[in-house]
């Protein structure tokens, strides 16, 4: 994977750690809500790409490399060799569906439709002390950060996510 991509990754993992989803959206700190939370921010960034119909293979680098992460993460982890298989494909499968789901709701947000975006968080994060409205429009502020951001100070990694909620 090049710099560019690799930089992109590092500013998701950056981002998906900041203390206020914790402190403020109240989610819970264990490593599900983690990947979460990690997810959540890589389908905003995907779904950017497939917006401003940046390279495919990008988008497809993106995806493989995180799968290939989510893989070292379950050896680090201590999972056996034999049940990584399975656990991956579970991973996987599970990231295909949001990657599904949050996209069409990030375009009806941008569309201006009615989305249901927090029952899908609340199905997908399974608690109920978060504060689904706060990331909701954590959602909503970078779906309209990211669409005013110019292709070129993407490519140039001269972005971040918008967290002021």
């Amino acid at each position: 994977m090049n710099n560019f991509l690799i930089s992109i990754y590092n500013k998701i993992i950056k981002q998906s750690k900041k203390n206020f989803f914790f402190e403020n959206f109240l989610i819970p700190d264990s490593f599900n809500s983690r990947l979460e939370i990690f997810e959540l921010n890589l389908i905003l960034i995907l779904w950017y790409m497939k917006t401003t119909e940046i390279e495919k293979k990008n988008v497809e680098s993106l995806i493989n490399f995180f799968i290939k992460d989510l893989e070292f993460l379950l050896r680090e982890s201590g999972e056996s060799d034999s049940s990584i298989p399975r656990k991956i494909r579970r991973l996987v499968e599970n990231f295909y569906g949001r990657l599904t789901s949050y996209s069409d709701e990030f375009r009806n947000i941008n569309e201006k439709k009615k989305n249901k975006l927090i029952a899908r968080l609340k199905k997908n994060f399974d608690s109920k002390i978060i504060k689904y409205e706060l990331i909701d429009a954590y959602i909503c502020h970078n779906i309209k950060y990211f669409l005013e951001l110019e292709k070129e100070d993407f490519l140039n990694l001269k972005f971040d996510f918008f967290s002021d909620i």
